[in-house]
């Protein structure tokens, strides 16, 4: 009933939305979500998005296999030493692990 899938929380600056879903879809995932950010808090203190000529940070919700999920962190190790970025990994159990 339920399926075992990696799941990663990409926090991304707007402008490397475009690389990242095509690194995604070449490493394997079928799919993706993304969220825009609207205020939050970091390494750098507080932040929010004033809606004057800005791009803010994305979060990017996608679900894979272990497969896919290596692909997209081996990319993003690489992309991380020269642009900013957050991932966070979690094992997680979903229905209708065909989808994934």
């Amino acid at each position: 009933m339920l399926s075992d899938r990696r799941k990663l929380e990409i926090f991304i600056e707007a402008h490397a939305l475009e690389s990242l879903e095509a690194m995604l879809a070449t490493s394997g995932f079928k799919g993706w979500s993304v969220f825009e950010g609207y205020e939050g808090a970091g390494v750098h203190g507080q932040w929010r998005q004033t809606g004057i000529d800005e791009k803010g940070l994305n979060l990017l919700i996608a679900i894979g296999d272990e497969q896919a999920c290596e692909s997209a962190l081996h990319w993003l190790e690489d992309y991380f030493k020269i642009y900013p970025g957050i991932v966070a990994v979690s094992d997680v159990q979903v229905m209708r692990g065909e989808r994934f």
